[in-house]
Order: structure tokens, then sequence, then C-alpha cells
């Protein structure tokens, strides 16, 4: 009777937290920076095209050889693309990818954790950029469930699912390196505590990447792509590539004060887990190190959020559902604390909710549109920010774009242009001669917005190599006068 009351409280908590998050992410109408991209790669393959080239992408490695490092994940979302269309089947894509996670996080706290009804909910608001980042049409929701679920089957010895688990993240999502977190602080918690080399769990996990990596049906590129990815795009240093700076101790501060807090409280019940209970001292220490991992991992890389979040609220429900040395809370304390996660919560609801918003302002349409309209097949169109690619590439595949994903795809392909490139957007030299004549460029795009201007007015004050042919309130489109 006691384990179906908790069940269904967990049901009904989850239930409510995926109604928070739907409305949410169905409440705009904007796309996040790249979830265009992920939209166009679904309806391919929804049509039954893998590319295994990216000619829109044209001075980067993508141009070339191109294997989709989220193969799998675009498989999931054609689904329902087909279903609904874009972009309202990527939505419900991203609420259903999120609902898993949130069973993850309840499945790996325990049948009997006393928290389980209220963690989705806690698990959701508890950082506003989490909250903004998973409502993208992006794996990262799979990824923070695949990451939740290595502790409690290699825990359990479920080396078949761990293998699956690998093989699907690798196959899905470029990030399945982050699996070595987990396997980490299990071997080290099964080492400590019980002298023992938790070997098999590494073998299952690795035997399963190795599947997801060789079943890709561009496999070769799908490496090469990779290697570039791991090592050139996530090693960057120079800070053009935003989401792999530091956040900064304000920042970290602004997006996870709360999951900080929320992380002390789980350490101080781990300590007295640790003391009180030996039979949860494995479990207690994965957690503890994998937590701490996480931590690491935001503090080292803005992205970090997307994992450090779910780690610290599954740990401390974990650490405080084991501790059984006193006796429950005072009512005045855990009303207190319920209140700062109420009023956390809603802070970061709130700020989520008008971010996202937010994006409906970012409209590269009329643009593209212009673009596919008046130029001809294989034109190609300078980008001065990167970001824009995903953008006009799902709305228009007429044009070639100089560069697309991330820069570093063309730092790897060519570094003498990647020099010039970032030279020339920075107008730190003039840009005509790289646009004109070493590129060919006949047309440049360029936003009117805060990072862009600067280089928007410069071409607006030169209509005698940049002639204005199309201009919204957003953006810009120039046609390159030859000289």
């Amino acid at each position: 009777m006691t384990v179906r009351r908790v069940d269904r409280r967990a049901l009904v908590g989850c239930c409510a937290a995926i109604v928070l998050f739907a409305a949410l992410t169905l409440s705009q109408s904007g796309l996040q920076q790249d979830d265009p991209y992920h939209l166009a790669l679904a309806e391919l393959v929804a049509k039954g095209e893998l590319p295994s080239q990216l000619p829109w992408a044209k001075h980067t490695t993508l141009a070339a050889r191109f294997g989709d490092l989220h193969f799998g994940y675009h498989v999931y979302l054609a689904a329902f693309v087909k279903l609904f269309g874009a972009p309202l089947g990527g939505k419900v894509g991203a609420i259903v990818a999120v609902a898993v996670l949130l069973c993850a996080i309840v499945g790996a706290v325990g049948r009997e954790n006393r928290w389980r009804a209220v963690l989705p909910t806690v698990a959701l608001v508890s950082s506003g950029a989490f909250l903004v980042r998973v409502m993208g049409m992006r794996p990262i929701a799979f990824g923070a469930a695949a990451i939740l679920a290595v502790i409690p089957l290699a825990s359990k010895r479920r080396h078949a699912l761990l293998a699956l688990v690998g093989a699907v993240f690798a196959l899905s999502y470029s990030a399945f390196p982050l699996l070595l977190l987990p396997l980490v602080a299990h071997a080290v918690a099964r080492a400590i505590t019980a002298r023992e080399i938790a070997w098999r769990p590494w073998a299952a996990v690795l035997a399963g990447v190795l599947v997801g990596l060789v079943v890709h049906p561009h496999a070769r590129n799908h490496l090469a792509v990779l290697a570039v990815q791991l090592f050139d795009v996530s090693t960057d240093a120079s800070g053009y590539n935003l989401e792999f700076v530091r956040p900064g101790f304000g920042k970290l501060l602004e997006q996870g004060w709360l999951v900080l807090a929320i992380l002390a409280v789980g350490a101080r019940s781990a300590w007295r887990v640790w003391r009180s209970a030996p039979e949860h001292r494995e479990e207690i220490l994965a957690w503890s190190i994998l937590a701490g991992l996480t931590l690491l991992l935001q503090i080292r890389y803005m992205r970090g959020v997307d994992h450090f979040v779910p780690v610290a609220v599954t740990f401390a429900a974990i650490a405080v559902g084991r501790d059984t040395t006193e006796a429950a809370p005072k009512k005045a304390v855990l009303a207190l604390g319920l209140l700062v996660v109420l009023v956390g919560g809603i802070l970061h609801v709130s700020r989520a909710w008008a971010v996202s918003r937010s994006f409906e302002a970012i409209d590269a349409s009329a643009c593209a549109v212009w673009l596919e309209r008046n130029s001809k097949p294989g034109d190609e169109v300078f980008l001065h920010d990167y970001g824009a690619f995903p953008r006009l590439f799902h709305a228009n595949r007429r044009n070639v774009y100089t560069l697309g994903l991330d820069p570093n795809f063309m730092r790897a392909h060519d570094p003498v242009l990647w020099e010039k490139y970032r030279r020339a957007v920075t107008l730190e030299e003039d840009p005509y001669p790289l646009i004109a004549e070493t590129l060919g460029a006949r047309y440049v795009y360029v936003e009117n917005t805060r990072q862009s201007r600067p280089f928007y007015e410069h071409l607006l004050a030169r209509p005698e190599r940049f002639r204005p042919v199309y201009r919204d309130d957003f953006a810009a489109v120039f046609a390159v006068v030859r000289r």
C-alpha cells in the first residue's frame, strides 16, 4: 500500500512538472539558435535523406565530409516532425525528452524516497539557464538522463542496459565522453568502499559506444567530424565560441545559486549518511563524486549547467532520503526551505519564459526568402556571425554560407583563412578583400544586433562596396559590388 501511494504521488509530480514545461515550451513560437539546424536535419531524415556532405557550410571541414553528430536524435525528432510538422513537432520532441529526464531523476532516487513527488518540479525550476536550454531542440535532456542512469545500472550490474545507453548516446550526441564522469564516480566509490575494481561497467559502456559509432550510416565521416568536435572545437580558448568560455563567478551564482544551496543541503546529509549508514556509503560516495565533477564542468564551461543541475538535485535527494539520523525537519525549517525553492523557482521560470519569448525577435526568414528568390543556386552568402547559419540553412538551401555550426570547423579546414575571417568580422582589417576577392561571395548577411552592429554600420557606410538590397528591423542583405 505504501509503495503504491508513493508511486502515485511520484506520477502526479512528474505529470505536473511536464505540464508546466509543456506550457512554457508551447507558449512561444520563436526558435533557439540551433533549433532550425536540428529541424532541418530532422526534415531531411524524414524524407530519407542522409547527407554525407554539408556544402552549405562552404569553407569548413563539413562541406566535403559530414557525419551527423546527432544522427540518433534527428531520427527521433523526425518522427515528431512527420506527425506534427515543424516547428511544433520539434517542440513536442523536446517535451518528451524532458519527460524522460524527469523519469530518470525519479528512478535514480529510489522507490521509497520521500521527495520523489516534488523532485521533477524542483529539477526544472532550480536554474533558469538550465530550463531555457532544455526547452531547445537539442539532445541535452537525453544526455543528462543517460548520465543519471549509469550509477544505478552499474550498481545493479545491469551491464547490457549500460551498453545500450552507451550505444544510443554515442549515436545521438557528440557529448558521449561525459559518460566517463559517472563511470569514474562509480569505480572510485566501489574501490574505496568494497575494495573492488569495477571494470565491467566500463567494458559495457565502451562496447556500447563502439557499436554506436560503427553503426552510424556515415561512420568514417562521423569519426572525422567527431575528432574535430572533441579535440579542436571543445578545446577552443579564443572566446569566440561562447559556449566554451568560463561562466565566471557572477554568472555561476546567477545561474546556479539555488542549485548550489540544494547541493549544500545534500552534502550535509551525505556526511551524516557516511558516518551512520555503512550500507549506503558506496552509493553516497559515487553520487558525491559525480556532483563534484559536474560542478567542476560548469565552472569550466557555460554549457556545464546542462548536467550539473540534474545531477546536483538527484544527489541531494538521494542523500536527504538516506539520512535517518534525525527526525523530520522542523516545520519552520521545512517551510523556509520550501519558500526559498518556491521564490527561486518562480524567478527562474519567469526569466526562462521571458528569454524564450525573446527568441521570437530573432527572425531571419525575410532575408532568407529574399535570397532564395533573387540569387542564383550556389551563390555564397558571407556570414558575420556563425550563429546565423542554422536559421538561414533551415529557410534557404539555395545558397551556400561561409561557415556554419561552429567557427572551429573553419579553423580545422583552413587555419589561415580562419584567421583572415576572424580579423575581417572584428574589423581589425578591411573585410572587402576577403569577401569579394578571396571568397568571391555575392552577398553578405548581417544582423542589426548589439554584437553585429559595428559590422552592420561598416557596410552601410560603404555603398560603393556593399549595396544594401534588403533590410528589415532584424537584419540586412548586402550585394557585394565588384571593382
